[in-house]
């Protein structure tokens, strides 16, 4: 009872290893736009950090000295400045891991609900400002933010009562 069959060489033929090398290619190019995108969030999360050092301290410091305090966007040194009474203080967004990139911060005032703004013969419910006030009773001008660095953004909107983002109600809730 023996067989008599002649194996060929046992190993992968041509088309396995075609489709293993595909299959390695696209699981690289699909990690590589990942890593990508993960970098510029933590980009993004270091923009935010700084604004929120910088609204924390103007908005304490105001609270404190019993004196307005300024909230601005420096782009030239790409850093936040608090001014208040000819002290300065910045918060400087580190940039020495992202190489040569673009940060955009604009500050937007909000006129009141269901009201507008004339400017230039147009009805706007923002403008664009340059900085924004933090009061001694612990308020804060009514305004929006926009972040932009690398291609990703983010903005919120900024409640004058509390110094907090708002909330928006329509938005999903499902990570709550």
């Amino acid at each position: 009872m023996f067989r008599n069959s002649k194996r060929g060489a046992e190993g992968f033929t041509l088309i396995e290893v075609l489709l293993a090398v595909a299959l390695v290619a696209m699981l690289g190019s699909v990690l590589v736009m990942n890593i990508n995108s993960l970098l510029r969030d933590g980009e993004l999360e270091t923009l935010e950090r700084e604004y929120w050092r910088a609204v924390e301290s103007a908005r304490s410091g105001a609270v404190f000295n019993q004196q307005v305090h300024f909230l601005e966007w420096d782009g030239k040194e790409q850093r936040f400045l608090v001014r208040s009474a000819g002290e300065t203080e910045a918060f400087e967004v580190d940039t020495s891991s992202m190489g040569d990139v673009e940060i955009e911060v604009f500050f937007e005032e909000v006129a009141p609900e269901n009201s507008y703004v004339l400017i230039a013969g147009e009805l706007v419910a923002k403008r664009e400002i340059a900085t924004v006030g933090f009061y001694p009773d612990g308020t804060c001008s009514p305004y929006t933010v926009s972040m932009k660095i690398a291609g990703f953004e983010t903005n919120f909107q900024m409640d004058p009562w509390t110094g907090v983002q708002l909330v928006d109600p329509n938005e999903d809730e499902a990570g709550i």
